[in-house]
């Protein structure tokens, strides 16, 4: 078990956040995500590890108004975006995870990229903040949808870590040991960056 590494010296826990940008409920990418967080609960000790979805809160579509730009706000002040950015500012660590539809991430998962685009004046929001990806492909469109999951460097974040993993049908990553290895070296190389 390894010692705390992120969050204040006066923390007993560390924070982890893992954000599925899945639609399909307990799919690949889902299992991946908790798979990572078991493996973390492991490792680290005083882990206070969250798992959330996406298309569990509601985010609105970006209307493309750019009120943001001169506001550093969004005009949508009735949906969940907030209360997500809270949670990852809460977060020591923020493991992102999505399949890959046709080069890029999930619509569900776009739009709440797209909303962030409100931050852009004040680039510093995620300064700092440590931020893992996990993707998961029946075959192939890795490295578009990692330019797209990137996005947080803009505002300041530093990425640990990236995982590519192969699955297509549900519940089809539990059934592959040498995929689920590749999970294990990922969640050393996320507790220990």
């Amino acid at each position: 078990m390894l010692p705390l590494k992120y969050g204040q010296a006066d923390s007993l826990s560390m924070k982890v956040l893992a954000i599925s940008g899945s639609p399909r409920r307990d799919g690949n990418t889902d299992d991946a995500l908790k798979a990572t967080l078991d493996e973390l609960e492991g490792r680290i000790q005083g882990l206070d590890a969250e798992f959330l979805r996406i298309t569990d809160y509601r985010i609105e579509h970006c209307r493309g108004c750019r009120h943001c730009m001169t506001h550093v706000e969004c005009v949508i002040r009735d949906d969940d975006l907030d209360l997500l950015v809270g949670k990852m500012h809460d977060a020591d660590l923020v493991i992102l995870g999505a399949p890959v539809y046709w080069w890029g991430p999930p619509g569900v998962f776009k739009d709440f990229i797209d909303r962030t685009h409100g931050f852009y004046p004040d680039d510093t929001r995620f300064q700092g903040k440590k931020v893992a990806v996990v993707t998961v492909a029946a075959q192939s469109g890795f490295p578009s949808h990692e330019k797209t999951m990137s996005w947080l460097e803009h505002y300041g974040a530093e990425y640990v870590g990236w995982l590519r993993l192969f699955a297509r049908e549900k519940g089809e990553l539990k059934m592959k040991p040498k995929q689920l290895k590749k999970l294990e070296a990922f969640a050393l190389e996320i507790a220990n960056p």
